[in-house]
């Protein structure tokens, strides 16, 4: 029974035909193979989890701490478990469906204590190769930095401010978390960028990134376990 709305909650699964092209959560789902089996953390109400499952072929094991978000996820995908994402044994309940081809934490890790603790157990899971999808919103974009100048650093409801965010990233100290815990960065995205938004339109897959860490609202790392 779901007692309470989730924070983090669409009513529907992701449809990218009602999205940007170049927002978060279409890049996101472009970047997950078809036909993998994943391990979502912070899974939310399964609104990507069941895009993955019913139009991706994936299989989806979810993991999310708030059990009014697990309710309505498990109705989006294969499983779903209420886990805290902190604890030391958060991932045992995930160990059944082992290996997994992709672990995916979208918007997820700078709300924990300790991201490390996570990501290292997580090796365990994982297949050879394994895909690694995470993303960080930018504390370096240039709407935060304006509000320094202002003498502001308010948090908030939702964004790169949200109050229950724990830790804050930018492009090279979200880069070095994931490096620092034994994965290979392959390549990096950014979302919330009006000017790469009309750069990747003109160019596509060869337009280059223009001052990520000035310009992304969320940066988006694919990474492989090696």
């Amino acid at each position: 029974m779901i007692n309470k709305q989730p924070k983090y909650h669409l009513e529907q699964v992701f449809n990218p035909a009602k999205a940007h092209p170049q927002d978060a959560h279409s890049i996101l789902m472009r970047l997950v193979p078809r036909g993998s089996k994943v391990l979502e953390l912070g899974c939310a109400s399964g609104y990507l989890s069941g895009y993955m499952e019913q139009a991706l072929g994936c299989r989806v094991v979810g993991l999310e701490a708030d059990p009014n978000a697990t309710a309505i996820a498990s109705t989006r995908c294969t499983e779903v478990y209420t886990a805290d994402l902190d604890a030391p044994n958060a991932l045992d309940v995930a160990r059944a469906s082992a290996p997994y081809d992709v672990l995916f934490a979208a918007a997820v890790l700078e709300h924990l204590k300790q991201a490390e603790n996570i990501l290292q157990a997580a090796h365990g899971l994982l297949k050879p190769g394994a895909l690694l999808i995470v993303s960080l919103p930018n504390v370096a974009h240039w709407s935060i930095r304006l509000r320094l100048l202002r003498g502001s650093f308010d948090y908030e409801d939702y964004g790169v401010m949200d109050k229950t965010h724990v830790h804050l990233y930018t492009m090279k100290t979200g880069r070095a978390l994931l490096e620092r815990n034994g994965y290979r960065v392959e390549g990096v995205h950014i979302a919330g960028s009006g000017i790469q938004n009309v750069l990747n339109g003109m160019l596509g897959k060869r337009a280059p990134l223009v001052q990520p860490n000035l310009l992304a609202y969320e940066l988006i790392y694919v990474a492989r376990k090696p």
